[in-house]
């Protein structure tokens, strides 16, 4: 079920979010919308952490986000706010990753998009075996 989430500025939608639980501890963040006059003052910033907040209090443990890879905006945002991208052969988020087996049908990524992923419990979301062993160069 999607919920939305609009903020107003004299009467006149200036930013929007829309949100989907996609099961009880997956949430995703379908959408997040600020006018190009309104940008630049945290809008964004507030529509994302109100949907983390919200996420929190209702026990999710993963939010999932997609975002165009040109979108350095919101990409920066995501990313300020902890998410990181999704491998598609990443782990699930059941065993400590945060791979997004079963859900991405339901997520509407396009191409040119790019699965975000955070882990609601403040952990990495990064799986033992998805760590580099010793003498193995770090991510990249």
């Amino acid at each position: 079920m999607a919920s939305v989430r609009a903020i107003e500025v004299d009467g006149e939608v200036v930013g929007a979010s829309l949100l989907e639980r996609l099961a009880p501890e997956v949430e995703y963040v379908y959408y997040v919308f600020v006018a190009r006059a309104f940008r630049g003052r945290g809008i964004g910033a507030t529509l994302l952490d109100d949907a983390l907040a919200r996420f929190r209090t209702e026990g999710a443990l993963v939010a999932y986000a997609a975002c165009e890879v040109e979108n350095e905006a919101s990409l920066g945002l995501f990313r300020s706010r902890g998410f990181r991208e999704v491998g598609r052969t990443e782990t699930g988020f059941r065993e400590g990753g945060l791979g997004a087996w079963g859900f991405r049908s339901r997520m509407r990524i396009v191409p040119g998009e790019i699965l975000l992923g955070l882990r609601l419990d403040g952990s990495s979301g990064v799986a033992p075996r998805d760590l580099p062993g010793p003498g193995s160069p770090g991510p990249t």
